[in-house]
């Protein structure tokens, strides 16, 4: 099975009804690909969800999304990889955001090799491929 990972940055957009959002997903699942997400990205869309209130239609659809993707969790390996990946990257003087790092680290860890994302961050990171849309 050949999975991408859709980042946070995606996920939202895909919520708020973008189109380039839309478009992407169907070009992937042409090419077969199924689609995955992180607990990291579950807590950035859920902090976002508090951040406006609860508003019920809002927890609702996230809830609805997130029950329709498999969800990777971080355990020690994708801890152990995210340090090493952040570190090596930190070295350079160009820090990532820690919840990129841990989300590309769970992914690769799970054998995904990419991510849909608007971040650029993820193109800093070896071994994961960042899909613009």
């Amino acid at each position: 099975m050949s999975f991408v990972c859709l980042d946070t940055t995606f996920l939202i957009d895909f919520l708020r009804g973008e189109e380039a959002t839309r478009t992407t997903y169907l070009r992937l699942k042409s090419e077969g690909y199924n689609f995955a997400t992180t607990t990291i990205n579950a807590f950035e869309i859920f902090r976002g969800v508090d951040k406006r209130g609860r508003i019920k239609g809002e927890e609702e659809a996230v809830r609805k999304l997130l029950s329709r993707l498999i969800v990777w969790n971080l355990d020690i390996e994708a801890a152990e990889r995210c340090s090493r990946i952040y570190t090596d990257i930190e070295r350079t003087g160009k820090p990532v955001g820690v919840n990129d790092c841990l989300a590309a680290a769970i992914a690769i860890t799970n054998g995904c090799q990419k991510i849909v994302s608007e971040d650029e961050h993820f193109q800093k990171i070896s071994g994961i491929e960042r899909i613009s849309y």
